[in-house]
């Protein structure tokens, strides 16, 4: 049987080129489509967000100065947006919690106070490390001031959920930095 090297090698490599290219070029088609519409869903989730945590506010401006970095790559501010009206900020911290890194959104007011706490994004165990990420358990960062500690189980203000440590952790941690980017900003002006 005589084999024939182009039939049997070259041509199934063409094709399948061709079809790699085909597929390749559609999907950057449908990207190119879908993309922007993600992404002005994602503003107007994280702008919802804002005005839950900080009620006062009318509207936000982007911060452009310095973000706080408690520990590279651990503990650190992504985001903060201060209310054109002056009566707050929003704060994203993203923070190493027992799924991986987690993110949250901290409102405080011009008095430097929490006026509201939100998990938007991890990677923790549900049903036990979620816990931490419970609205009622957020709920006592409501009107704190400071931080003394970076770990909720060793900071007096505020307590931990018993087996979820890690992710109370990465919770408060993130309020920390939140409230180290107010005083890095100088207050809500």
């Amino acid at each position: 049987m005589k084999n024939n090297t182009f039939k049997d090698y070259i041509a199934p490599t063409v094709v399948l080129a061709a079809i790699c290219l085909v597929i390749t070029f559609a999907l950057a088609y449908v990207n190119s489509i879908t993309a922007p519409i993600i992404e002005e869903n994602a503003i107007a989730t994280a702008n919802e967000a804002r005005a839950e945590l900080l009620p006062a506010a009318d509207t936000f401006t982007e911060y452009d100065g310095e973000l706080a970095v408690v520990e590279t790559d651990k503990i650190f501010v992504t985001e903060c947006y201060i209310a054109d009206n002056g009566s707050g900020m929003v704060v994203t911290v993203k923070t190493k919690s027992f799924g991986g890194l987690l993110t949250e959104m901290i409102g405080i007011d011009n008095t430097g106070a929490i006026t509201g706490v939100k998990v938007t994004a991890h990677g923790d165990t549900p049903g036990l490390g979620t816990k931490a990420h419970d609205p009622e358990y957020l709920k006592q960062y409501v009107g704190l001031t400071e931080a003394t500690d970076m770990t909720a189980k060793a900071d007096a203000n505020v307590t931990h959920v018993s087996g979820a440590t890690i992710s109370s952790n990465g919770v408060h941690a993130g309020v920390y930095a939140a409230l180290e980017q107010y005083k890095l900003v100088g207050g809500a002006k």
